[in-house]
């Protein structure tokens, strides 16, 4: 395939497993070659790290490195910090741990692993076992995509509901949306019965723009990071994402190849707008990937619009057609009840978060709810998960459906010896005081696939702020 996008000019073939650019810049006659070995995330870090060296657009955050961290580093405590199981291929991303009567147990994405769900426990928090997986290979629920490269497992959350416990996840559909589901155990180790469909679905925003199922709850661009809050009625509430922060790379990226003097009036770094230019040359290709590539490539694209943020949405605003494109920069979460048995929602869901500050960028994810000195206080990470930029932010409110109150800056950010912290859990630690429980990725490191460790804090709450210590 061959695409012209001042100033570049791409050719690009696909040769076995690999994958060969061309890339000239047109306006000075250099061409250069560079052979993408593979198609995971580092591999096309690794390949927008060659490119930014030859034709000055931006380096990767995961190459370039965090801001320098102010003060101290914080009282981080790695719980787990190498896979504990051969079948566990990327760590305990987006952990959820829950507190039991014969301990703590864990669970975690798993990407494409074959393998979905590690489900790990510990009696001190201290050493975890490895007790299998809730989907071992060729026990996938038949309506989720499955395979590497094809499948995605992520978010897990176990709950005690009743004398059941129930497990919310994302799983990607054989249509490439992304869905929730829901599956139910007697004990924390399962074994796992699967509803057998979604529960919560969204719509094929990327292509058709119809729902995959006309018969299940829809929300336009998919579904993720789902959350079962209890509360003290015993009554189930879900909590989800919309996942739009997926949709609008590629659209912004296609009206920058048809506009590029809109290049300019977003950015005001050249790297940014060397970046963005071969983003819209690269979009026609990146349409024929896989929903994950897809991502990857749009990458250095979406670092560079939440750089500039303020002047990419205000110039988006003055141009007409661009409304979808600012709609999906939005990343709502919602609240609706559950039945008693879990098997669908009722009633209407609830606004209850969405992204506005500065430091969240494009999207709000992963909440998690716990009520603590008679208020509600909502755990969420914001900004891209695969940077330095992510972080954990919180919200307080005095009903669990909101309206909440945000602090007005991350609770947790990277810091010199651990990276974009993110997706967390609460539970109380052995002394009875709660603990914030998350992830993090070594220094240098970032990404899908790429390893990340368990970590933990413990969480001082006062009557509208919450701190660590």
């Amino acid at each position: 395939m061959q695409v012209d996008a001042p100033p570049f000019r791409l050719e690009v073939a696909e040769e076995g497993e690999d994958t060969r650019f061309d890339v000239t810049h047109i306006g000075e006659g250099v061409i250069r070659g560079y052979r993408l070995r593979g198609g995971e995330h580092g591999d096309y870090l690794d390949f927008y790290g060659e490119l930014a060296r030859d034709f000055g657009t931006r380096t990767p955050h995961v190459h370039a490195g965090p801001p320098p961290a102010a003060g101290p580093e914080p009282d981080w405590r790695p719980l787990i910090v190498e896979n504990l199981h051969p079948q566990t291929l990327a760590g305990y991303g987006d952990p959820a741990v829950l507190r039991t009567d014969d301990g703590y147990y864990l669970t975690a994405t798993s990407n494409d692993a074959p393998d979905a769900f590690p489900v790990l426990h510990s009696h001190d928090l201290q050493h975890w076992t490895h007790r299998g997986f809730v989907f071992p290979e060729g026990d996938t629920p038949a309506w989720t995509a499955k395979g590497r490269r094809v499948g995605d497992f992520w978010a897990p959350e176990m709950a005690r509901v009743g004398n059941e416990y129930w497990l919310c996840y994302t799983a990607r559909q054989a249509s490439n949306a992304l869905a929730i589901g829901l599956a139910k155990a007697d004990r924390p180790t399962g074994p796992w019965r699967d509803l057998g469909r979604p529960l919560l679905t969204g719509g094929t925003y990327n292509t058709t723009g119809l729902p995959d199922d006309p018969g299940m709850p829809v929300m336009s661009g998919g579904v993720i990071d789902s959350h079962i809050f209890v509360g003290e009625d015993g009554r189930p509430l879900l909590f989800w994402k919309r996942d739009t922060n997926g949709v609008w790379p590629r659209p912004l990226a296609r009206l920058l190849r048809e506009r590029p003097e809109l290049i300019e009036a977003m950015f005001d770094r050249e790297a940014d707008c060397l970046t963005a230019a071969f983003a819209a040359a690269v979009q026609p290709w990146a349409n024929l990937r896989r929903p994950m590539e897809r991502f990857f490539l749009m990458q250095p694209l979406i670092e560079a619009v939440l750089d500039s943020w303020s002047m990419v949405r205000g110039a988006l605003r003055e141009t007409g057609g661009a409304e979808d494109i600012l709609e999906a920069m939005r990343t709502p979460i919602y609240a609706q009840p559950l039945s008693g048995d879990g098997a669908s929602l009722v009633g209407e869901p609830t606004l209850v978060l969405e992204n506005d500050q500065d430091w969240e960028g494009h999207l709000v994810e992963g909440p998690w709810v716990t009520r603590q000195r008679g208020r509600y206080w909502m755990f969420y990470a914001g900004n891209d998960f695969g940077t330095p930029a992510y972080g954990i932010g919180v919200a307080v409110a005095d009903h669990p459906l909101g309206p909440y109150a945000k602090q007005p800056e991350p609770l947790l950010r990277s810091t010199r010896s651990w990276w974009a912290p993110g997706h967390a859990s609460v539970a109380h630690g052995p002394d009875g005081e709660p603990q914030l429980f998350f992830h993090a990725f070594f220094p240098g490191r970032g990404g899908y696939n790429e390893f990340r460790a368990l970590l933990t804090a413990k969480l001082r709450f006062g009557e509208d702020r919450v701190g660590i210590y």
